[in-house]
């Protein structure tokens, strides 16, 4: 039965990322298009694992129980994240072409116009729908089942691998793949922060936080 839902959580996982990957080159991709999938495929995947195999419950991945010094610290990692990412982007900024970048947010039909909008949504229902695929539905949902290990490794690499298809626009090779270490990396942080909460809220806040960073400087580029 374990290693049943191991497969399915893998399966289910990759073929949501490689769905949602693939529609980035097609005609329909625009942001609109692709974040209304990106809800269904992450929203749904865990919705029918868990009622076709009763192994868990959806509600049970947002349970904070008695772990508020864990969330508290979660709060802080948030901020600091936050700062680092504004340090790095000025430290980058040389290096970074502003036309690269304003093309490749315009690539998926994001302008000054709807700027704002696009950015609320990234970090508040955007990384809420990453934080329960990833975090909840792969991470947390493998670790339960005592494939800790894997849940980590697996989850963070999908966690990379998922954003390099969004990234491949606005930065040269080498930062590509310095990215992607990042992200790896990042994913393991959150896995981590996900364990000690023992749910997505505590990755959620930190996630939250480095998006706002983010969303701060691709204002900067693109006014």
């Amino acid at each position: 039965m374990k290693s049943r839902n191991l497969l399915l959580v893998t399966i289910i996982s990759i073929m949501a990322c490689a769905v949602h990957g693939v529609m980035l080159f097609t005609p329909f991709n625009d942001y609109a298009t692709t974040s209304a999938i990106k809800l269904v495929l992450f929203v749904a995947s865990p919705i029918i694992y868990y009622a076709v195999t009763k192994g868990g419950k959806f509600r049970d991945l947002f349970s904070v129980k008695d772990r508020k010094k864990a969330l508290r610290f979660s709060a802080f990692l948030g901020l600091g994240a936050a700062i680092v990412i504004i340090i790095a982007f000025l430290t980058l900024r040389p290096w970074l072409e502003q036309e690269m970048i304003v093309n490749a947010l315009s690539n998926v039909g994001i302008s000054t116009d709807n700027y704002i909008f696009a950015a609320l949504y990234y970090v508040i229902v955007n990384v809420a729908l990453e934080e329960l695929f990833f975090r909840g539905f792969v991470f947390l949902t493998l670790y339960r089942m005592g494939y800790k290990y894997y849940a980590h490794v697996f989850s963070a690499l999908l966690f990379a691998v998922y954003h390099v298809a969004i990234m491949r626009y606005g930065v040269d090779f080498g930062l590509l793949i310095f990215a992607t270490v990042g992200l790896v990396a990042v994913g393991l942080l959150f896995n981590e922060i996900t364990r000690r909460c023992d749910s997505v809220i505590g990755s959620y806040v930190v996630h939250a936080g480095a998006s706002l960073a983010i969303s701060l400087v691709g204002f900067y580029f693109i006014n």
